[in-house]
């Protein structure tokens, strides 16, 4: 139990985690071939594996052992183990030189989650001993699989915001320094949009506070569905967004603003059963290192776009104009 839960304090990376897992489960319980796969929607995902061939591991990804799992979990024991009837008829066991399997259900917020599987090349009998040993360690990693999810949630939790289910202002100041020094490295730039729902607080003292959610939803889907997969959408506070794009001129950041501002003048907010309203943005751009060269600076320079936006007549974008700090 100690040598597994040392696998968990090891390190916070999940894979390596795993990998640590596999190894210290392989040592305890004296097998050289062994697997793990998780439950997600309707199929068995590999998340880590030892001892087998290159071949095996692409059929396991690829779902071709699936019909094993089922069986496994019904049965709702400790431990499953696969007859001679079974090994013989999968020929992918065979080409494996796996004469002995046995799975261990993984079980999480008491429902199996998955499975780990052991192998050897050679059968083997199980007396009281071993079946004990498998039986504590299967425990005791789904204990540790809880605990590795409960860290996840807790680390998702801890940069997401609740609403909208984007990243955070604690998580954007963390990820723009990492830009900036990437940014820096290797001499490119980069782009900051500063988005701010023009008259939020009129329209949340005309339709509500719920409503005024709905709106901040709503952008949010916009944000996420018109912005690129490598751009990080963050909801800043209250109704500021900001939107941080790699390898981005200011050219093409203006493109990309005022794609979001025409998609989300045709979005309409839902404020009751039978009626629905439209809401405007006004957004600055900063550009690194065209505008700022540190991050507080650049952010500086995307807020007084910002305003000078508002000031415009909002519904509009605006690049920082003024002396680069």
């Amino acid at each position: 139990i100690n040598t597994l839960s040392n696998a968990f304090i090891s390190s916070e990376n999940m894979d390596l985690i795993m990998e640590d897992l596999i190894d210290k489960v392989l040592l305890i319980t004296d097998f050289q071939t062994g697997w793990i796969v998780f439950r997600e929607a309707h199929q068995f995902r590999l998340k880590t594996s030892r001892g087998i061939s290159t071949d095996f591991q692409k059929h396991i990804i690829k779902g071709d052992l699936d019909l094993l799992c089922p069986d496994a979990l019904k049965v709702n024991e400790p431990l499953y183990i696969f007859g001679p009837p079974v090994l013989s008829k999968m020929q992918l066991l065979r080409d494996e030189g796996i004469d002995f399997l046995v799975a261990l259900p993984l079980i999480s917020n008491h429902k199996p989650t998955g499975l780990l599987f052991l192998a050897g090349r050679v059968s083997r009998e199980v007396d009281s001993d071993l079946a004990a040993l498998l039986s504590l360690v299967g425990n005791h990693v789904s204990h540790i699989i809880d605990k590795i999810r409960l860290f996840e949630e807790t680390k998702r939790l801890s940069i997401t915001d609740g609403l909208t289910g984007l990243y955070n202002s604690r998580y954007f100041y963390r990820y723009l320094e990492l830009e900036i020094a990437r940014t820096r490295r290797y001499g490119r730039s980069f782009s900051l949009i500063l988005f701010d729902i023009d008259d939020f607080k009129r329209f949340n003292d005309t339709y509500g506070h719920q409503a005024g959610d709905e709106a901040l939803q709503a952008l949010a889907r916009v944000l996420q569905s018109v912005s690129r997969e490598s751009d990080t959408v963050v909801r800043y506070g209250g109704e500021e967004f900001i939107i941080i794009l790699p390898n981005t001129s200011e050219e093409e950041a203006i493109a990309l603003a005022n794609r979001i501002l025409q998609s989300v003048q045709k979005t309409k907010i839902k404020i009751s059963a039978a009626a629905k309203v439209n809401i405007t943005l006004s957004g600055g751009i900063a550009s690194y290192p065209l505008n700022a060269v540190s991050a507080k600076a650049l952010l500086n320079a995307a807020d007084n776009a910002m305003y000078a936006a508002k000031s415009a007549g909002k519904n509009t974008i605006i690049c920082f104009q003024g002396k680069k700090t």
